[in-house]
């Protein structure tokens, strides 16, 4: 791809609302509870008819969200201002590391809510005002993609954090759905589209139907969403990254091809040095004298995104009923229940193998070291996903006297998670063989025995053989040649290619007692109270079926875990200053205070009592000025507790690797692999054990203190315009921190470099042998992951302890700006607006003790926030016509470390100066157009046409080398940017 810069149109209308405008909120902010038909519950209180005092609530009506040209919610949220980072695990980024995508811990690609960029655990996310079952492996986000578009009425958004309403996980702010509930008659909506760069097809229809009688209602709705897959082809992502300005990776680090390589040492490596190329071919009966010497020590390469898909093919199919009905006067029941069925399908590449060909396999070449690598590319691997989403609740509600009522309300919600990927199989944690020295040890993997060349008819040739080599003979295994350039039989692929059959359940079960009412008349008001008590308990287990690591079909049950939390809470409004006693510079004056105990036990005890207090005060009419101040913590997810074994390194493992991890060659802190020879790179390998997963039952809730103060003035001399402003500070101490795979390179360059690290606690160099031997005999332990010869405890040279510590310290501070300015030209309504936010400040203090330093607009594999995000347009309506142009701003920012530049021979190095990443504009339009006064078919009809990205930006280049799943490094920073391009979409909708 070229590395093309922002267009000339989109970056001129960006830049006209930014200076016009400055920077800012939701333009659909609003001060008050929306319309309805009785006194309801807004977001951020439990108050009845009320709205928060102290915060804005900024809300997305349902018309709004069609008019954003987003299919799906993530679609949607994604692109808020206010949701840094991008949230968890877009499906365009199925490849990255286990805490960002669906290949790891998010196991059906969903998508996770990141308000204020402090992570997906920190925002709660809630479907009419009740909790929603965690997603992923971990359970450490709420999947807004299982939440059909069609039943929402509006989203609401409290910016703030709220323990002190909802208890845990309302730290960075609270996402709360709220469903369909007045509706009368039928609509219905058709939508296809496109991207203009290939792939990508979608159709999305939905029907929802509604009917109200006097006493009650019902609302009932189906959507279905289908969307075709997006292959790394279909955009030119490859791994040559030269003609952008970066390195051409596939030299370097994919020393692997359909025509196998052969390594100079005897360990193969994607990365080593290639001695020779195998000719195509049968590649029976060859001699050294036969391979092509390799040029460089490069040998054979391939497209490491070959076979790739940057976003899956996905089907939805979603189902939804809301009903309320009085029962008498003074008694009425509401509930609802949604369902949810989502399937999906990735493309994940072609297998490479590496490893040795013994002298029993009859195609051994004499004279050399014979361990090669070689791609199979007889089957495009395949992962499987699907998900089903529930959610029920019914309540009751009591008319106790004056305007006092008593809700009980119960609710239910699970999510059943499933993955199946077609994986290599290349270890084998589950069968035993005699060892060499005595005891057992881990019995051969399915590859090894398929390149050993042994069965029960040759063994005997074999005067005595190993204990291993009895054991791959008796699988009578047909023999897999890896110098053929030939298919392979269906049987050899079936040793060579296994399954991981991975399932999570989680659900959370809550009950609600709640009164609330009036408790007498002040002078400038109503003083209300509401006190309730509340119960859940949350549980998440999990089960895997798999052969990529074993002989035989195994089952292993995941540990499950549970928590039961119990709340107690109370809440104040207290109006000082109303109308009837109101002054000139004192309009209004309005105090808030509530308060909320929550006790949990269970697998990690702790409590929590959180206040939180908000002030409204108006000195004229049109000018509203708020502040609030409160304490706000969540709990970690109950999987970060669980240490119990697990089978995979996705989870709780304890693995080791050969040429994962690596120091300078001179370096005299870690042993390196001897001999020590550098790589592409001018780096040695160190043996490295990862001690991943869980840490067990010691982990402390987070803790956070966040202060806000805004405005929000409304001139009447300027009729239509808005303008406000939100101030926000934050401290959050205990935070989760854990290594992940896609920081500790960087972590280890800062250590050799320095010889210090603020995770020092959680790196061990040179481990004592007892402590290494203490892990291998840990039921968690795998054994060895990647290329390269197994390994005994003296020989691991660090220790890598990649699990949940609260340890960091987070400071931060920012400001929510926006504006909007509605007017008639006589020709039609027009109004310009414009909202994001400004992050002014944005440190972590790593460790106790340690300096506080500035991540704000620095580029790490984590995903620091940038510092300004925004979405600036003008919408024009006439009529039965809307126009809306909407372009979405993300500022820019820079890799201060970690990333790579190709020096001048084009191999990759370390940047040793920051590197800018540019801004990123993009232009989306949406067109309507309703057929008003029209009979016959066309009456309550419209049509509607989309175009996102419209000027088909691409995303910013960034080179950082980072991979996990294969070699194939990101061009782009997922967590900031999109590369899907250009989507068209035509939009018919009917109502009845």
């Amino acid at each position: 791809m070229s590395n093309a810069k922002s267009g000339p149109l989109s970056r001129a209308v960006a830049v006209s609302f930014a200076t016009l405008l400055a920077a800012p909120v939701l333009a659909q902010e609003v001060a008050s509870p929306p319309e309805a038909l009785e006194e309801i519950v807004v977001t951020g209180t439990n108050i009845r008819g009320a709205a928060p005092i102290g915060n804005p609530i900024q809300t997305l009506g349902a018309e709004q969200i069609a008019e954003s040209g987003k299919a799906t919610v993530a679609e949607l949220l994604r692109d808020l201002p206010v949701n840094f980072a991008g949230g968890v695990a877009q499906a365009d980024n199925n490849r990255g590391g286990q805490d960002t995508s669906s290949a790891g811990s998010n196991l059906t690609g969903g998508s996770g809510v990141n308000l204020r960029g402090l992570g997906a655990l920190s925002t709660l996310v809630l479907v009419d005002g009740r909790r929603v079952a965690t997603s992923g492996q971990f359970g450490d986000f709420v999947d807004v993609a299982n939440i059909p578009a069609a039943a929402i009425e509006r989203i609401e958004i409290l910016q703030d954090g709220a323990s002190a309403v909802y208890g845990s996980d309302a730290v960075g702010g609270v996402v709360n759905f709220i469903l369909k509930r007045n509706l009368e008659g039928l609509q219905t909506m058709a939508r296809i589209g496109t991207f203009t760069e290939g792939g990508g097809d979608e159709f999305q229809a939905s029907a929802v139907w509604g009917h109200g009688w006097d006493s009650g209602r019902v609302v009932l709705g189906y959507e279905f969403n289908d969307r075709a897959r997006v292959s790394a082809s279909d955009r030119d992502l490859n791994g040559n990254l030269s003609s952008r300005g970066g390195v051409n990776w596939p030299i370097y680090t994919t020393h692997v091809g359909s025509a196998a390589n052969i390594f100079a040492g005897t360990t193969a490596a994607f990365n080593g040095n290639v001695a020779y190329t195998v000719p195509q071919g049968p590649g029976t009966g060859l001699t050294v004298g036969q391979l092509t010497p390799a040029t460089g020590g490069f040998g054979n390469s391939s497209d490491p995104w070959d076979g790739w898909d940057i976003l899956p093919e996905m089907q939805r199919h979603s189902l939804f009923l809301n009903f309320d009905q009085d029962i008498t006067d003074r008694i009425s029941t509401h509930g609802g229940v949604r369902y949810t069925r989502r399937d999906g399908n990735y493309h994940t590449g072609y297998v490479d193998i590496y490893g040795a060909v013994p002298t029993t396999n009859p195609n051994y070449i004499a004279g050399t070291t014979n361990a090669f690598s070689v791609l199979v590319d007889d089957v495009l691997t395949q992962r499987d996903v699907q998900v089903d989403s529930y959610g029920a609740d019914l309540g009751v509600k009591f008319d106790i006297g004056g305007d006092w009522q008593l809700d009980v309300t119960g609710s239910y919600s699970r999510e059943i998670q499933n993955r199946k990927s077609q994986l290599e199989r290349d270890a084998n944690i589950d069968d035993f063989v005699a060892g060499a020295g005595g005891g057992i040890v881990a019995a051969p993997n399915s590859v090894t025995c398929s390149l050993m060349g042994l069965n029960s008819s040759n063994i005997g040739s074999i005067a005595a053989p190993t204990a291993a080599q009895s054991y791959c003979a008796g699988l009578n295994y047909e023999t897999f040649n890896p110098y053929s350039t030939e298919p392979l039989s269906a049987q050899v692929l079936s040793q060579l290619i296994g399954y991981e059959d991975l399932e999570f359940d989680s659900w959370v079960r809550q009950g609600t007692v709640k009164v609330d009412g009036t408790v007498m008349d002040l002078p400038g008001g109503q003083l209300k109270l509401a006190v309730g008590l509340d119960y859940r308990k949350e549980y998440i287990d999990g089960q895997l079926d798999f052969n990529y690591r074993s002989i035989d079909p195994v089952h292993m049950p995941y540990g499950a875990t549970e928590r039961e939390v119990k709340s107690a809470y109370a809440e104040f409004a207290v109006p000082l200053v109303g109308d009837r006693n109101s002054l000139p510079g004192l309009r209004a004056l309005d105090l808030s205070l509530a308060v909320r105990h929550e006790d949990s036990q269970g697998l990690g005890d702790f409590t929590s009592t959180d206040p939180k207090f908000g002030l409204r005060y108006k000195p004229i009419d049109s000018l509203t000025v708020r502040a609030s101040y409160g304490t706000s913590f969540h709990a970690p997810p109950m999987r970060f507790a669980y240490n119990g074994a697990q089978p995979v390194p996705g989870g709780n493992a304890i693995f080791y690797a050969n040429s994962f991890y690596t120091a300078p060659c001179n370096t005299t802190l870690v042993e390196l692999i001897q001999p020590a020879v550098p790589n592409a790179s001018g780096a040695c390998p160190f043996v490295g054990m990862i001690v991943s997963g869980g840490a067990g039952p010691t982990l402390k809730p987070e803790e956070a203190d966040t202060w806000t103060a805004g405005l929000e003035f409304l001139p009447e001399s300027v009729p239509g315009l808005m303008l406000s402003a939100n101030y926000f500070n934050m401290q959050i101490d205990n935070r989760l921190v854990r290594i992940t795979s896609g920081q500790l390179g960087g972590i280890l360059a800062n250590y050799f470099a320095t010889g210090t690290s603020p995770y020092i606690n959680n790196l061990v160099f040179n481990p004592d042998d007892a402590l290494v031997q203490s892990l291998f005999d840990d039921p968690r332990f795998i054994g060895l992951q990647g290329p390269g010869v197994t390994r005994t405890p003296n020989q691991i040279a660090a220790i890598i302890y990649a699990t949940q510590t609260n340890l960091a310290s987070l400071k931060m501070d920012g400001v929510d700006l926006g504006a909007r300015y509605g007017f008639d030209t006589g020709l039609g309504n027009f109004e310009v607006f414009a909202n994001g936010t400004l992050l002014l400040s944005y440190e972590l203090q790593a460790s106790p003790g340690s300096r506080y330093e500035d991540k704000l607009g620095k580029y790490e594999s984590t995903g620091n926030p940038v510092k300004f995000k925004s979405k600036q347009g003008l919408s024009f309506h006439r009529g039965p016509f809307a126009a809306i142009a909407t372009v979405n701003y993300t500022d820019s920012y820079e890799c201060v470390s970690g990333c790579y530049v190709p020096n001048a021979a084009g191999a990759p190095v370390l940047n040793t100066t920051p590197i800018k990443i540019d801004d990123w504009i993009t232009l989306d339009l949406q067109f309507n157009y309703t057929f008003e006064g029209t009979g016959g078919l066309l009456s309550g009809a419209g049509i509607g046409l989309s175009v996102l990205n419209a000027t088909n930006e691409e995303p910013p280049f960034i080179d950082t080398g980072r991979v996990v799943t294969g070699n194939a490094p990101e061009s782009y920073d997922a967590a900031n940017a999109i590369i899907s391009g250009r989507a068209v979409a035509l939009t018919l909708t009917k109502s009845f």
